[in-house]
C-alpha cells in the first residue's frame, strides 16, 4: 500500500517509462522479483514516486550510482548498510526489502537474521562492524560524527572514497526510509 496514487508501468507516460527504465538499468539483479515478507500487490518505494518522473529517476539513480562496481564497497556492504539504516529507522518496508536483497547476495539466512536482531553481536568482520557502527551513527545523529569516526574507518581499510560511499549510502537510506514511511509504503 502507498497512501498516494501510483501509476502502473502499463499506464506510464513516455517520460515516466524512460525514468523507470533508466533507474532500473542501474540496479543489480537481486532487486528483481518479489520480496519475501512483503505483499506482492504492495506498490514499492519506486512506484510511490511515479507522479514526479524526474524526481523518481534522480532519487533512485543516485543510489544506483552508489552501487557501481568500480567503487570501493561490495554488494554485501551496500545491503548491510541499507539494512542497518532501515532497521535503525524502523522502516518496515526497507528493512524487509534489504534483508531479502542481502539474503540474495550472501545466501546466508543466519547472517541476515543476526544483523536484524543485534548487528553488534553478528558474526561479521571488524571492517564491516566499523562500517555499520558508522552508518548507524550517521542515522542516529550525524552531528556526533567526528574525525575519530573516519580514523576508525581508515584503520580497518577504508580510504576516503570508501568513507564517502558509506556516508552517501547511509544518508540516502535515511532519506528513502522517511519517504517510504511518510508515503505509507508497506504500511497497513
Amino acid at each position: 500500500m502507498a497512501w498516494v496514487r501510483t501509476i502502473a508501468r502499463d499506464e506510464a507516460s513516455a517520460e515516466l517509462a524512460a525514468a523507470l527504465e533508466g533507474q532500473h538499468a542501474l540496479y543489480p539483479a537481486e532487486y528483481d522479483g518479489p520480496i519475501r515478507g512483503l505483499d506482492e500487490r504492495t506498490p514499492g518505494i519506486v512506484a510511490s514516486h511515479t507522479l514526479i518522473p524526474q524526481a523518481l529517476y534522480h532519487a533512485f539513480a543516485t543510489f544506483g550510482a552508489l552501487m557501481a562496481p568500480d567503487l570501493p564497497l561490495s554488494r554485501r556492504d551496500h545491503e548491510m548498510i541499507a539494512l542497518m539504516v532501515s532497521t535503525t529507522n524502523r522502516c518496515r518496508y526497507c528493512s524487509a526489502a534489504h534483508a531479502e536483497f542481502l539474503r540474495r547476495v550472501v545466501l546466508d539466512d543466519d547472517l541476515v537474521r543476526a544483523l536484524r536482531e543485534d548487528y553488534a553481536n553478528a558474526p561479521i568482520a571488524d571492517r564491516e562492524r566499523a562500517m555499520l557502527d558508522y552508518a548507524v551513527q550517521v542515522t542516529q545523529d550525524a552531528t556526533r560524527v567526528s574525525p575519530a569516526w573516519h580514523d576508525r574507518l581508515r584503520g580497518v581499510g577504508f580510504d576516503d572514497r570508501g568513507i564517502l560511499q558509506v556516508t552517501l549510502i547511509a544518508a540516502w537510506f535515511n532519506y528513502i526510509n522517511r519517504a517510504a514511511d511518510a508515503l505509507g509504503v508497506g504500511r497497513d
